[in-house]
């Protein structure tokens, strides 16, 4: 007993100097405040325009109890340029008592909500949106899974926050988020020079009937405001109806797969554009901006908003987020096939060889026999390289076919059209300077030539859908190698390129196809020549297959042999310039073309020169080697000159190594004196040695320095072993200069002139790409590739635009006026009609948003015609306002009151902000 007694004795010790959690809440709250500068106060003496603004957001956490939250911080930074001083404490903070008789300044928070400035902001948060406030903290939860759904917590919570503002002076609006984050709902205060407004929003999913139109909110308002509200107090109104369109009469924003009158796809196009419409709806918004209760009625039975009698309006769009487009996919879809490495034979299957087709050896002759029994015989090339000298060459047949066969001849009669011919070559002499740069930069090829379509051809197919495109592609290159190999047989030229010998500042891929056309015209001289020449030299193949005419090998170099000799294949005399050992004149000789030569020829033979070494008789070979076309001319300068010598050829085909110098003799005469230079006077000279090598032969029978069956066979062999992969990766360059002028072209049609900026982008990230080292090359695809979606997102868009908006009779002033707030359209929500439903643009509105049906009994038109076709509004928006003495009219200050209202189809959303004195009471 005596035990339990003195443990009754014993009381609990609480400290109640250690701080609470709310407490701590509570400092924390303040401490965050102070870091951020917010408890000073704030003055309304600027007014700026929320549009030309940005908002800053910043965020800490603080722990009350066993819960995170989360305090926000918002703010608009406006350029100082772009604020305006104003002169008055916001005139709306005295509706009815005179600026001089108020003797405070109020809140910048209360003097943003009575500003009519920025009713209805395009762009801001939805609490500077419903209230006006350029700056204002939110506390929420910092899980969305812990919701504020009780309402004793969100008092505390509120509580909490007002102790907080009040002991550091903070005069910037805190609100509490309740409930789950998706419903946007809000409780919040604002204190500063002795006022406090409370912040309350509600919202239902259905507006009841009676509170649908202004005069059921106006009830709602007074009845916030309290039933003593003076005689003389003036509620202004503002008000916005949204009208919202998203079924549009649209087709040229759509683009389709260009397709035949069968059905079939066109492959000589490059892809351009979405198949859906970028502009998935337009709205309109009519605004009434400021105006007292009296002045119109809107009820069950009257309503005074005409849109067409609104004098503000303001048009913005919604724009599909993902917006497909087919050029941008193609590019991607090419590059991505670029690095395949499949062959033609896994792709299109084993093809019949030449040994499977019986007597098919009948009708060759015997070089090409040579070639069909080597022992690295091809597969689907084997056929056509096997057969010459006819033009009905066998056709490799591919099973199942990825290509419709009539696709694959249109597009192969694209490729080959020999009427575009001297189009092509006419454009390729009148390239603009700043194209031929281009090309350059990106050693691509000239536009519209052979190799440009092809490149189309490919870009197209990648857009294809359905089908597998690095097969489709592999059948077209088939086709095309088959169709180069009969322009070659029959002496047909490549149509689209560049005559004469390959352009080294074009692509390799070019230059190739520029070497087969020489090929083929050399080929065809060469058989136009041969008909002339005699049966006492006819042309035999040496060993390596090369061709030439024989030459009478007792042909010396004796000076009566010379003398006998019958001058062959003089072009022209050499001015007057005679032989130095006789009277004759010196002729020019005909001689051979220099042979024409590729970038991978010239890298080849420098390959073979390096390998040789560099010592003295490396040096010996490599001169000889590279001295084939010396002693060709020196043939054909001794047929054409029989009694010339070495310094007479010297004389003629490099004259500045015939030195002439002059010397003065005994009577004062001048005297010319004549010398080789002194290289050529060094022992073991190449050129003596050449020239006592040649033989007088003229150049049609000399042996041809420039073999265009052996090149053309190779050309043809390296085409038809690439893999499609491989061909893609070669003409990357080619894409690149396609996609830029089909960019180029659309943007030339928007007749936009800050769009040219767009092209200059796109050229840098080619020059990048064809330029950059090869490690970074798949990098810069991919950011060429999001530019250019960027771009012709840009540009389907404004084509929208351009549809929907503009009339068809714009004169040039007008046009320019539209372009410039199409532009505007893709970089604000919204932009202001420029004289509303008066206007050129309100116009075109006005018929867009008007009713295609026409009412029954219809009349002549009058103004409540009008309106009633004019279709029903998505949303509704009022603002009201007053200022009012609360709570004691006689004895408080004007404070302001607020109330937002929007009306949707499936929302309706009040948002109170309700002030009142506080200094006495």
């Amino acid at each position: 007993m005596t035990t339990t007694k003195e443990e009754e004795d014993i009381f609990e010790i609480v400290d109640y100097t250690t701080a609470s959690d709310w407490e701590r809440f509570i400092a924390r709250i303040e401490e965050i405040l102070s870091d951020w500068k917010l408890n000073g106060p704030e003055t309304s003496n600027t007014e700026v325009d929320f549009t030309d603004g940005e908002w800053i957001e910043r965020n800490e956490a603080l722990e009350f109890g066993d819960r995170s939250y989360t305090i926000s911080h918002f703010s608009l930074q406006v350029p100082e340029s772009n604020s305006t001083v104003t002169t008055d404490n916001n005139p709306q903070m005295t509706t009815s008592v005179s600026i001089e008789k108020q003797a405070f300044v109020p809140p910048r928070a209360m003097a943003d909500m009575m500003s009519r400035r920025n009713d209805f902001p395009s762009r801001s948060p939805y609490l500077s949106h419903w209230y006006g406030l350029r700056e204002f903290l939110i506390l929420s939860p910092k899980r969305n899974t812990d919701p504020i759904a009780d309402e004793s917590r969100a008092n505390i919570l509120l509580s909490s926050t007002a102790i907080a503002v009040s002991n550091v002076g903070c005069n910037v609006p805190i609100f509490i988020r309740v409930q789950h984050e998706w419903r946007n709902m809000f409780i919040g205060l604002c204190e500063g020079s002795g006022l406090r407004t409370h912040f309350n929003v509600c919202n239902l999913k259905n507006a009841p009937h009676q509170y649908r139109h202004l005069a059921g909110l106006l009830e709602i308002f007074k009845s916030k405001l309290g039933s003593h509200i003076p005689n003389d107090i003036v509620i202004m109104v503002a008000v916005r109806f949204t009208y919202v369109l998203r079924d549009f009469e649209s087709t040229v924003s759509r683009q389709v797969l260009p397709r035949d009158e069968t059905g079939m796809p066109i492959l000589t196009n490059l892809p351009f554009g979405s198949i859906h419409d970028p502009v998935s709806g337009l709205h309109l918004s009519c605004t009434w901006p400021i105006f007292s209760e009296e002045v119109v009625t809107e009820n069950d039975d009257c309503n005074d908003f005409d849109p067409l009698l609104s004098q503000q309006w303001a048009i913005g769009v919604t724009l599909l987020e993902e917006l497909p487009v087919l050029l941008s996919d193609a590019v991607q879809e090419y590059l991505n096939l670029s690095t395949k490495r499949e062959t033609i034979e896994q792709l299109l299957g084993k093809f019949q060889t030449a040994d499977e087709i019986p007597n098919a050896s009948m009708n060759m002759s015997d070089p090409i026999k040579r070639i069909s029994d080597s022992r690295t015989q091809q597969y689907w090339t084997s056929i056509s390289s096997s057969i010459s000298n006819t033009t009905s060459r066998l056709r490799v047949n591919i099973f199942n076919p990825p290509l419709p066969p009539n696709v694959v001849e249109k597009t192969i009669e694209y490729l080959f059209n020999e009427s575009a011919t001297v189009e092509r070559r006419r454009s390729i002499v009148n390239e603009l300077p700043n194209d031929t740069e281009r090309i350059r930069q990106l050693k691509s090829v000239p536009k519209d030539s052979f190799v440009y379509r092809v490149v189309v051809c490919f870009t197209a197919i990648c857009s294809l859908p359905s089908i597998n495109r690095l097969r489709s592609i592999a059948h077209l290159w088939f086709d095309i190698v088959q169709e180069l190999r009969t322009c070659w047989e029959t002496g047909k030229m490549i149509p689209g390129l560049e005559s004469g010998s390959p352009n080294l500042s074009f692509s390799k891929f070019y230059q190739n196809l520029q070497m087969l056309n020489c090929c083929i015209e050399h080929r065809v001289r060469h058989e136009n020549d041969s008909t002339t020449t005699t049966v006492d030299n006819p042309i035999e193949p040496d060993e390596d297959g090369d061709q030439f005419f024989e030459c009478s090998s007792n042909i010396s170099s004796s000076k009566s042999n010379l003398t006998e000799l019958q001058p062959e294949g003089r072009l022209k005399p050499c001015g007057d310039l005679k032989l130095l050992n006789s009277n004759e004149i010196l002729y020019v000789p005909v001689t051979q073309e220099c042979p024409p030569a590729t970038e991978d020829m010239l890298d080849e033979q420098t390959a073979i020169l390096t390998s040789l070494g560099s010592g003295e008789d490396a040096t010996l070979l490599r001169a000889k080697m590279q001295s084939r076309s010396l002693l060709s001319d020196m043939e054909s300068f001794k047929a054409a000159n029989p009694l010339g010598t070495i310094e007479d050829f010297v004389r003629w085909y490099s004259p500045r190594d015939w030195i002439e110098t002059e010397e003065v003799d005994a009577d004062g005469n001048i005297q010319k004196h004549y010398s080789l230079s002194p290289r050529m006077q060094l022992p073991d000279n190449l050129w003596v040695e050449v020239w006592q090598q040649a033989r007088p032969i003229p150049v049609r029978r000399q042996k041809r320095l420039f073999d265009d069956g052996k090149e053309a066979e190779k050309i043809l062999q390296k085409l038809s072993s690439l893999s499609p992969g491989e061909i893609l990766e070669q003409l990357i360059p080619v894409l690149l200069h396609t996609v830029y002028d089909r960019i180029a072209k659309e943007i030339e049609e928007m007749e936009e002139s800050n769009a040219i900026a767009f092209l200059e982008t796109l050229n840098a990230k080619e020059v990048l790409i064809v330029k950059g080292r090869e490690e970074r090359k798949k990098k810069l695809q991919q950011d060429f590739i999001i530019c250019l979606t960027s771009v012709e997102q840009y540009i389907c868009r404004f084509k929208s635009f351009k549809e929907k908006l503009f009339s068809p009779d714009l004169n040039h002033k007008e046009k320019e006026e539209m372009i410039k707030v199409v532009t505007e359209l893709h970089t604000r929500p919204e932009i202001p009609v420029k004289a509303a439903a008066h206007g050129r643009l309100g116009k075109r509105l006005a018929s867009l948003f008007t009713k295609t049906k026409p009412t029954t009994n219809q009349v002549n038109s009058d103004s409540t015609e009008v309106k009633n076709q004019f279709m029903t509004p998505a949303g509704k928006e009022y603002i009201l306002r007053a200022s009012i003495a609360r709570p004691s009219n006689l004895r408080s200050r004007q404070s302001p009151q607020r109330m937002y209202c929007m009306l949707a189809q499936d929302e309706f959303r009040l948002c109170g902000a309700f002030s009142e004195d506080t200094t006495f009471f």
